[in-house]
């Protein structure tokens, strides 16, 4: 008699096709993810905040390098101004995007295999998106953000990003 597996993405016990798994479209999941990413660019804003202010610069530096592509250099002159919340909404929509994208790849809300892929995700961030991507922003690049610092900051994005358990179980309400 054959072993017919009762879901269609597993074939053997603890064999899943992760393809098939990923091509599933769970819109309450995406919402939930884009949740967590806001709440882990918070975080992530606050530990850099930190880091800026332990280096000798202004707790908000951070979050104006974000306008640095849309304002320029003007964006991280001393004080509040608007960069801050431009520079704000700028960070808060790219985390919450990287969010749904760290939700859909990850469709459990066990705490070890979260915090697992937040290390994979954090890592990625620093490699592709720090260390590549933004600085091919001239206005980014000048501001000499220290790598080593950077890989900390996106580690806590990363790790931070386990908080769709919380978030999901609010969306769907119930647990996965």
């Amino acid at each position: 008699m054959q072993n017919t597996p009762t879901r269609p993405e597993v074939a053997e016990e603890g064999d899943f096709n992760l393809v098939e798994i990923w091509l599933q479209f769970d819109l309450p999941r995406l919402i939930a993810g884009f949740m967590a990413g806001i709440f882990a660019g918070i975080v992530m804003a606050v530990f850099a905040g930190i880091l800026s202010v332990a280096s000798g610069s202004e707790f908000l530096y951070p979050v104006k390098i974000a306008a640095a592509p849309i304002l320029g250099n003007s964006a991280t002159a001393y004080g509040f101004s608007g960069a801050v919340i431009l520079g704000f909404i700028v960070h808060e929509i790219i985390c919450g995007v990287l969010g749904a994208v760290y939700s859909h790849f990850t469709k459990t809300n066990k705490l070890l295999p979260l915090l697992g892929a937040g290390f994979m995700w954090g890592t990625f961030s620093w490699v592709f998106i720090q260390n590549l991507f933004v600085r091919s922003f001239q206005d980014v690049m000048t501001a000499e953000i220290p790598s080593g610092a950077a890989f900390f900051v996106c580690l806590v994005f990363g790790f931070s990003l386990s908080s769709i358990r919380v978030f999901d179980r609010m969306v769907c309400g119930k647990a996965r």
